[in-house]
């Protein structure tokens, strides 16, 4: 799994970018089979004026070429970063266990027609 920490008009503070790498991993880290990438951007959408204005985007490269997004706006980088890495997994996990699904119910309808067709002829 690649991870990616861009931030925009954000400055982090001493060498916080590469301590949040492992933190990083360590949430998607029961999801490492199944995310290809992750990028993650952190930005500041009103400078200096103050308010809830600070912007996580999570964007998760699946293994099957699907995309997960999560955008998170707080008032704190790492509670918007936090947040969204939290929903993101949630969300990863999700259409994990919904591929799983669709598989099982694949099988079972191709096992039904394979007994059907059998007894048919």
């Amino acid at each position: 799994m690649q991870i990616r920490l861009d931030t925009r008009d954000i400055q982090l503070p001493g060498n916080a970018a590469s301590r949040l790498t492992p933190r990083i991993a360590k949430v998607f880290s029961r999801l490492q089979s199944r995310v290809q990438r992750l990028h993650v951007v952190l930005k500041d959408v009103n400078g200096p004026r103050g308010g809830q204005d600070k912007v996580c985007v999570l964007r998760a490269e699946l293994t099957d070429g699907k995309e997960v997004v999560v955008l998170d706006k707080s008032d704190t980088t790492y509670r918007a970063l936090f947040r969204c890495l939290r929903r993101g997994r949630v969300l990863v996990a999700r259409h994990d266990k919904r591929r799983l699904a669709r598989n099982r119910r694949a099988a079972r309808l191709r096992a039904f027609r394979g007994a059907y067709a059998g007894s048919a002829a």
